[in-house]
């Protein structure tokens, strides 16, 4: 099975910007995430796979450090949270037929804006690039998703630029109704096979 997922032509392309954005992430804080929710994960959950397991080597290398701290060292875990109920079937059924790969993989059906789940226990959230089409109704999102997160916490949002645009809609994250809630830390537009954008913000007290 996880011969057959390296085969899907998009594979490649996701992991690079897997890396991309944890890059981003690391540069917005020292420690690497541990909980991490992604919003939007629809019916392949690829950027959760791969996400996922990143971490878990990131966490696997600092165990075998002499100043690991065995409170930082819990199993990384990745929340898939999609509003479409095939969609959550479809992810879950993947991961379960991959096994040990698909551990620390979590799943919810809701809306972005559902305030029944909490994420003040996630160090990152993601919001996909097709959560919300134009500017005004991902602020509105982004700002639902921030009042649910901790203060200090990281939301990353996937954005575009250029002729790109005509694929991803592009985000503003420096808006007078953003800036009281949001601050952001790194922006990042690749120039290579990788189209999305990265935006990393973190979550205002």
């Amino acid at each position: 099975m996880l011969a057959r997922l390296h085969t899907f032509p998009y594979y490649e392309n996701y992991e690079e910007l897997t890396r991309l954005e944890l890059c981003a992430i690391l540069s917005a804080t020292k420690t690497p995430p541990r909980r991490v929710a992604f919003i939007g994960s629809g019916p392949l959950p690829l950027t959760s796979l791969c996400l996922l397991q990143s971490l878990k080597e990131n966490a696997l290398a600092r165990s075998l450090s002499p100043r690991s701290d065995k409170a930082e060292l819990a199993e990384p875990v990745v929340l898939n949270i999609d509003y479409d109920e095939s969609a959550i079937a479809a992810s879950l059924s993947l991961c379960l037929a991959l096994g040990e790969m698909g551990r620390g993989m979590e799943f919810i059906c809701a809306e972005a804006t559902s305030p029944a789940k909490d994420l003040a226990e996630f160090d990152v959230v993601y919001m996909a690039a097709l959560v919300g089409i134009s500017q005004a109704e991902k602020e509105g999102i982004m700002l639902q998703v921030a009042n649910r997160m901790r203060p200090g916490a990281l939301l990353v949002v996937r954005s575009s630029w250029g002729l790109r645009t005509c694929l991803y809609p592009e985000v503003d994250l420096a808006t007078e109704r953003l800036l009281p809630r949001l601050e952001p830390c790194v922006v990042v537009h690749p120039y290579g096979q990788v189209v999305n954008s990265v935006i990393v913000a973190r979550v205002r007290a």
